[in-house]
């Protein structure tokens, strides 16, 4: 397989998404995977369950990503991957599903990055602005929240630790690190020390397991600079961090229909993936997009469809200090152009994805 990684993201597969598959949600009233059983029932729920693994990643799907020149997925997966039933809650296995994932990465070329998107109690998401998180970040108080995210990336070492396609495990998804805020007071998250001693005891439980040819992989929360200390004994091998980049909803989006805002946009991401790469650490763009700002009422579709091209292009140029990226995400029900790789890179030159 090629070294750089060119991918994309499988959002919405196991972990439901409304913006993803808006058919799953459809007249329930949810938004949630959580709310989406509750409202449904857990034998209604199961089976749409069923039927949207079954269906909406399918070998075709690896079959067409190979063809346009991507060679990696980094597939979301929940806390309760392996099933769970108890007297809150019953989920199906994912694990069957996975395992044709891997199969069929095996067979088309395509690397498979395993991402622990989901853990009891939340690990908010720092992808967001924190007045906005999707969900709270509780997990550390969870009594039991720790045991169970690292049995679950064990289980998952074990079972994959031998698969040609498994490129490696990805820790957490996008946790929100509690960080200073100023002399006296912390932002709201997980404290850091937590997530750090969660890293290394993750870290040696999959190489229990795999070999240093797979790749562990942590997110840098929104601030890979505070990691530059971490982990950097000779002991840890093939250790990855994955930063994500978005640019169209927090205070330091541009409206990238100006060329000053577009190159300011650019400029960021090289400045983020600079401070990541200055820690030592390898680096991966684990979550990307052509979504951004256009302030311009007089874009027309055709338009925008322009720029986020020219914003594609020139976000993928600013990546070449990183070892790769995923691209946010294969496919969406509703074609989603600044979403939906099919849309955002199907008509790319392959030179362009290099």
């Amino acid at each position: 397989m090629d070294d750089r990684i060119r991918g994309v993201n499988l959002s919405g597969w196991f972990i439901p998404e409304p913006w993803v598959t808006p058919s799953l949600f459809a007249a329930t009233g949810a938004s949630t995977d959580a709310e989406l059983q509750e409202n449904l029932g857990t034998v209604e729920y199961n089976e749409r369950i069923r039927q949207h693994y079954e269906t909406f990643i399918t070998e075709e799907d690896f079959r067409r990503m190979s063809s346009i020149g991507l060679n990696a997925v980094r597939i979301p997966v929940p806390w309760h991957v392996f099933g769970l039933q108890n007297d809150a809650a019953t989920y199906i296995s994912a694990i069957d599903y996975i395992d044709r994932a891997m199969e069929w990465g095996s067979k088309y070329n395509v690397s498979v990055l395993l991402d622990l998107a989901t853990v009891p109690g939340g690990q908010g998401d720092s992808n967001e602005p924190q007045t906005t998180s999707r969900y709270i970040a509780d997990w550390h108080s969870s009594t039991n929240g720790r045991h169970v995210a690292l049995e679950v990336l064990e289980r998952l070492a074990a079972r994959y630790a031998v698969a040609d396609a498994l490129y490696g495990i990805e820790l957490l998804d996008s946790p929100v690190m509690s960080v200073r805020k100023n002399m006296f007071t912390m932002t709201d998250g997980i404290p850091s020390h937590y997530l750090r001693n969660f890293y290394r005891d993750a870290y040696d439980l999959l190489r229990k397991h795999m070999t240093n040819d797979k790749a562990v992989v942590f997110s840098a929360s929104g601030y890979p600079g505070l990691w530059k200390h971490f982990m950097r004994s000779s002991q840890y091998k093939n250790v990855m961090m994955d930063v994500h980049l978005y640019h169209y909803h927090d205070e330091n989006a541009q409206d990238i229909t100006s060329p000053r805002g577009l190159s300011a946009a650019i400029a960021r991401n090289k400045a983020q993936i600079r401070e990541a790469v200055g820690t030592g650490f390898p680096v991966i763009i684990g979550e990307w997009s052509a979504a951004a700002v256009m302030s311009s009422a007089s874009v027309t579709p055709e338009g925008r469809s322009a720029y986020e091209r020219v914003f594609v292009a020139n976000q993928l140029a600013s990546f070449s200090q990183a070892e790769g990226w995923f691209f946010q995400t294969w496919k969406t029900e509703k074609r989603i152009a600044a979403w939906d790789a099919r849309l955002a890179l199907g008509t790319l030159e392959r030179a362009m994805l290099d």
